[in-house]
């Protein structure tokens, strides 16, 4: 663009040398150059379907958007030692409108939308969108799959990556520097406290704290040492490959969890779990197994972990059926309740410090047949949004509900993100994977 107006200045000053206008052969090129880039950039800004328009990722922008969205797959090797990968970051305003640019390979990992902007990547690259423009970050590795984003103290932005057996943490600082912490052979659920990034895992799955998490426990107990224990360990601001141990408890057969994030109160985290028990076999020979929820609450400070059932106003358990969970849940903190809805779109409410809960509601939607349609989920203070993809034709709804009564109202349902779930080049009909929103935005509760 400036060697093009320094050639139109050089033209004009030609013109002014010489005593008259410049040629018009000349300027009947420049009009018809105009007109073709004028056409172009048309057809390249309405590509490919109405109400988004498509643009490289280095012009994205957040504008009006409200919701940040990614569209992807994961991999699948056509040739043996070469995996393939597509995807898609998208931005919607309230009505569904936006844009969409195409990030190849999406590589798990949600979508975080903080004050510093909308923090997305690929295998090659993290990305965070602003008002502005993108900022790109080249990764250190190659092909790392994220295992969850976090926003930090200062505007530092974070992502825990697989690396081999173990994470690796990657912070990308509000003044674009960076920098890297290793956690050789950790593997398990991952959440933030505070400007820690936390990990809850096990001496089996994470044989590389065994030594310091059996060490700790001797310390702590002063007795007899059980075969495995869960350890709570520091995935930031370390030195060395191996993460600090900060609490430590026995493993219990039947406890089982699968988040990325946690409630977190000072130096107290709890996590909501499932525990299964198998009950004694009934009269008619059946075993039958209990399905209940409990509260993993870890405190760092004396480094011990606590074991809180989960129960109703009367005092009673609160079951799961095979069709509920927990796992994988969108949480928030909404006075002294901890709520929260699971991947499976059952939504709770619970007290972290009493352990009193309650059941509040399932999306309960069809996932297969000619209506089932995939789901996924953020909360706000006021209520859960869904996000429904139909399967028969790829439209999509954004879906609200509020946490206290009410029932699931449309904020917005669009076509025009169709073709980008059905464009897999290798892999086939993508999937909406994640998605987040504005900071402050809250449009269901309006």
């Amino acid at each position: 663009m400036g060697d093009r107006l320094g050639e139109q200045r050089q033209t004009s000053a030609d013109g002014k040398v010489h005593g008259g206008p410049t040629r018009p052969r000349r300027a009947r090129r420049w009009a018809l150059l105009v007109v073709v880039l004028s056409v172009a950039v048309l057809a390249w800004s309405c590509a490919f379907h109405g109400g988004v328009t498509r643009r490289p990722v280095s012009f994205l922008t957040t504008s009006d958007a409200v919701i940040a969205l990614r569209i992807g797959r994961g991999w699948t090797t056509v040739a043996q030692d070469e995996p393939y990968y597509d995807g898609w970051i998208v931005l919607l305003d309230a009505q569904g409108r936006g844009q969409v640019a195409s990030v190849d390979e999406v590589v798990d990992g949600d979508v975080l939308w903080s004050d510093r902007g909308v923090f997305f990547g690929s295998s090659s690259h993290d990305y965070v969108t602003t008002e502005s423009g993108t900022q790109q970050v080249a990764r250190r590795y190659v092909r790392d799959e994220d295992v969850q984003r976090y926003e930090l103290s200062g505007g530092t932005l974070a992502v825990v990556k697989e690396e081999g057996a173990g994470y690796r943490v990657d912070s990308v600082r509000s003044d674009g520097s960076t920098s890297s912490v290793d956690n050789a052979g950790v593997r398990g659920d991952v959440g933030q406290c505070g400007s820690r990034i936390l990990a809850i895992t096990d001496t089996v799955r994470s044989e590389s704290i065994r030594s310091a998490a059996f060490e700790a426990y001797a310390a702590q107990s002063g007795g007899s040492v059980p075969e495995a224990l869960m350890v709570v360990v520091q995935l930031t601001d370390h030195d060395g490959d191996t993460p600090p141990v900060l609490a430590v408890a026995p493993m219990i057969d039947g406890l089982s969890s699968r988040q990325r994030m946690f409630d977190c109160e000072g130096d107290v985290i709890t996590m909501p779990s499932v525990r299964e028990d198998e009950d004694d076999a009934s009269p008619s020979g059946v075993e039958s197994e209990w399905r209940g929820m409990v509260l993993q609450r870890w405190d760092l400070s004396a480094g011990q972990r606590t074991i809180v059932p989960v129960v109703d106003e009367a005092g009673n358990p609160i079951d799961l059926d095979e069709g509920q969970g927990v796992s994988d849940y969108e949480a928030i903190r909404v006075g002294n309740e901890y709520r929260f809805v699971s991947w499976g779109g059952d939504a709770f409410a619970v007290d972290p410090a009493s352990g009193q809960g309650r059941y509040l509601f399932s999306l309960d939607a069809p996932t297969y047949g000619p209506d089932g349609y995939l789901a996924t989920f953020q909360v706000s203070e006021s209520g859960v949004y869904a996000l429904k993809d139909r399967r028969a034709d790829r439209v999509v709804t954004l879906s609200y509900r509020p946490w206290e009564g009410g029932q699931w109202r449309d904020i917005f349902t669009t076509r025009d993100l169709a073709g980008y779930l059905r464009e897999g080049v290798v892999t086939g009909a993508l999937d909406i994977q994640s998605f987040a929103l504005r900071p402050g935005w809250d449009g269901g509760a309006q």
